[in-house]
């Protein structure tokens, strides 16, 4: 009897065994999915920032175009409507065919 005694044993230990490796299979998947969403979340963030820096830049860019043109246009008024008739004259051309 001490043959079957050992077999139930073993068996006893390899379900406990069996239970735990569940437990902790379930803790590390438990983890992986806590560390895929804050990756996840730190990527958003770091592209949220992404476009918020060049959405900026953009602007202040434009913004800087802007001022230059203004600049332009109050130096030589004259040059910048003859410029704009002309635009304008070529561009009624290519719309009128």
């Amino acid at each position: 009897m001490s043959a079957s005694s050992n077999g139930a044993n073993d068996v006893s230990a390899l379900r406990d065994d069996i239970a735990s490796l569940q437990r902790d299979v379930g803790i590390l998947l438990g983890h992986l999915k806590s560390g895929a969403a804050s990756s996840a979340r730190g990527a958003a963030d770091q592209l949220e920032e992404s476009a918020t820096r060049t959405y900026r830049q953009i602007a202040a860019e434009g913004t800087r175009s802007m001022k230059a043109m203004e600049r332009q246009v109050e130096d030589r008024p004259l040059l910048a409507v003859l410029i704009a008739a002309g635009v304008g004259y070529i561009g009624g051309r290519l719309l009128s065919r």
